[in-house]
């Protein structure tokens, strides 16, 4: 496909993703609070299972559209949603399940269906980290009723917007209509949000450090009024930009690969231990956690690794403590968001910076190994 039309781009994700129709969308986000704003339309229930350990931007589309979160726990070793977890959701009444790949990491959407297989049911397959990412059954993006692809910021494939992929035609016209209605808030209005925010979450993360998890409720009502800040504009030029980056993917995906590998070899005898990037995941970041670390730890050593020029992240905090779930134990999501950390495989990052900041995190972990001998 030589790209020359920006539309091109929808046809080729319906043919990639077996789907009836690909709608464009600002952010995967904004999709998906329109998706589910027009199944609460429809009659259906108003709980959506979805893992606690999830990008904030997710939680806040699912309240937007007026939903209830039903949060389920992980497996740490690979950021993926229990099986029982999927099970005790749809007991739960919930009437959705939104999967999310972390961090590349595919999940196994047939295992999703085993419990949310009814006509009564909406599975979402949320590729927004897992672009290229494949399970047994394909690549995923495609294996749900709807689908969530991003080509924002970060991304795989950072050219703005988002594609939504559907089975049914006529539900993707309703979201068509949906996402039409829906009005776009000034950046002005969206700024203040977003710093509001970042304050109140900045607060919450130091009493974390300093408290550990006596401090949850600093993060209750977070999320409280922050969904108008999905409410964006399409940015100007992004279908085409991206249509042109999705001809090339295939060799990023692989570079991906590459980069994901270095980091495993750098990183041996670190005491980092990966979190899953194994056969079939295309990374959104190499993602390995720190076992025994604590939240003071874990800060102390990852501004260590800022300060030789790493990209690093902690991403991400339990969203059921935004929620005021505080009391509600997620022992997975917890450790996983108390170990975490997040090294870049992007196209700016090259595979002899990989190998030496490997190297400086390898000495900056042996603090931590240390300490432990102690």
């Amino acid at each position: 496909m030589v790209c020359t039309d920006g539309q091109q781009l929808y046809r080729r994700l319906e043919s990639d993703f077996n789907s009836a129709r690909a709608l464009p969308v600002a952010r995967a986000a904004l999709g998906l609070m329109a998706v589910l704003r027009c199944w609460v339309d429809a009659g259906n229930a108003r709980r959506v299972a979805l893992s606690a350990s999830v990008c904030h931007d997710v939680v806040a589309a699912v309240l937007g559209a007026d939903c209830e979160p039903v949060f389920c726990d992980i497996n740490p070793s690979d950021g993926n949603v229990l099986e029982q977890e999927w099970a005790r959701a749809r007991l739960a009444g919930a009437s959705v399940a939104l999967v999310v790949h972390l961090y590349g990491n595919p999940a196994d959407i047939s295992l999703v269906r085993r419990y949310f297989s009814s006509s009564d049911c909406l599975v979402i397959d949320d590729a927004a980290q897992a672009l290229g990412s494949s399970n047994a059954a394909g690549i995923v993006g495609g294996q749900g009723d709807v689908g969530l692809l991003s080509f924002g910021a970060t991304k795989h494939i950072e050219a703005g917007g988002a594609a939504i992929l559907f089975r049914d035609q006529a539900f993707a016209d309703t979201v068509a209509h949906m996402l039409a209605a829906i009005e776009i808030l000034p950046e002005a209005q969206r700024l203040a949000i977003h710093a509001r925010f970042r304050q109140r979450l900045d607060v919450a993360r130091e009493r974390l450090r300093s408290e550990g998890e006596t401090a949850t409720a600093a993060f209750h009502g977070l999320l409280d009024d922050y969904y108008p800040s999905l409410q964006v504009p399409f940015p100007v030029g992004a279908t085409l930009a991206a249509c042109m980056a999705y001809e090339t993917y295939t060799q990023e995906r692989e570079q991906r690969m590459q980069k994901s590998a270095a980091w495993a070899i750098g990183l041996e005898g670190s005491g980092l231990v990966p979190v899953g990037m194994g056969a079939g995941t295309i990374p959104w970041r190499y993602t390995c956690r720190l076992p025994g670390i604590d939240w003071n730890w874990q800060h102390r050593l990852g501004e260590e690794m800022r300060s030789h020029g790493l990209n690093v992240s902690h991403w991400y905090l339990p969203t059921h403590w935004m929620c005021g779930y505080g009391s509600h134990t997620l022992p997975g999501t917890e450790l996983l968001a108390r170990e975490v950390f997040q090294f870049w495989v992007d196209d700016h990052t090259s595979l002899e910076s990989i190998e030496c900041g490997a190297a400086a995190v390898s000495v900056i972990t042996s603090s931590f190994k240390t300490k432990n001998k102690r």
